[in-house]
């Protein structure tokens, strides 16, 4: 009884890691739904705070078609945080190539809290995002301990 008890503890384990392995690899960025802007998207928060730089990179997964006219909207709460610049143009972007693409962000809070920033990619002249992602912004560091 024992036994089996391990054993189905054991599949119990594996099936649970293969379940989490496949939904990191599906989930890791957005990607857009359109196949007129195959787009994809990876943001990476770097600093302890109050300053924080974040970096979005941005891909064009098309085989053979640059890419030209988009742009990048930042939507966050503007009572926690502050940014430079919170709409900017894309440069062409070219197919197959990841382009880093940097700003700062400054909390604003000393109550150590956090929010998520949102970050949407525009085609110039429309309304309607073609890919959008929400970022986790972590605590403040540098004005918690304060």
């Amino acid at each position: 009884m024992h036994r089996t008890f391990q054993t189905d503890l054991y599949l119990l384990r594996l099936r649970a890691a293969r379940a989490y392995v496949q939904a990191l690899e599906s989930s890791l960025s957005p990607v857009s739904a359109t196949a007129r802007e195959p787009l994809k998207l990876h943001a990476v928060v770097q600093g302890l705070g109050p300053t924080f730089k974040l970096t979005l990179h941005l891909q064009n997964t098309s085989t053979a078609r640059p890419i030209l006219g988009l742009l990048i909207c930042f939507l966050y709460n503007e009572a926690l945080y502050a940014l430079p610049r919170a709409f900017f143009k894309v440069p062409l972007l070219v197919p197959g190539l990841s382009y880093p693409l940097e700003t700062f962000v400054e909390s604003l809070s000393d109550k150590g809290i956090s929010d998520i920033i949102k970050v949407l990619v525009l085609r110039e002249g429309q309304s309607a995002p073609l890919l959008s992602a929400h970022i986790n912004m972590p605590v403040s560091e540098g004005l918690a301990a304060a």
